[in-house]
């Protein structure tokens, strides 16, 4: 039993790190982009993935540069890793109340669901990385 809970404590432990590793991946990406730039292209990637009405794209886009203008200094400062990662989760958060508000349930459905594949797909972008370092 008790070598059980080590089993699952560590594969929590594992799966949070790579969490927190594809987070900080990307936000290294993102450090050569502006907010406008990375506001752009969520939008256009949402208004293709979502099928946004015209009234939703110019409100999504708001809500988009408003909230990457809020993630700038998160990803371009010199805290701590994990301070910017809760930073960067109140930001997402916050925007992601906001969104539902101007998408429909099915939109907002798809919406979450993109945004785990792409959770995902980074995971498993570092652990290719990671097992590559080997």
């Amino acid at each position: 039993m008790k070598m059980a809970k080590r089993v699952f404590t560590a594969s929590i432990t594992i799966a949070l790190l790579l969490c927190a590793a594809a987070v900080f991946a990307q936000m290294e990406e993102l450090r050569n982009s502006t907010p406008m730039q990375r506001a752009k292209l969520q939008t256009v990637f949402m208004q293709r993935k979502l099928n946004l009405a015209p009234g939703q794209v110019k409100q999504v886009q708001s809500i988009n540069l408003k909230y990457a203008e809020q993630m700038e200094p998160v990803i371009k400062g010199t805290g701590g890793k994990l301070k910017k990662m809760r930073e960067a989760n109140a930001i997402n958060e916050a925007k992601d109340n906001e969104l539902k508000a101007v998408l429909s349930g099915d939109q907002y459905q798809a919406y979450l669901a993109s945004k785990e594949e792409m959770r995902q797909a980074m995971v498993e972008k570092i652990k290719q990385k990671l097992g590559s370092a080997d």
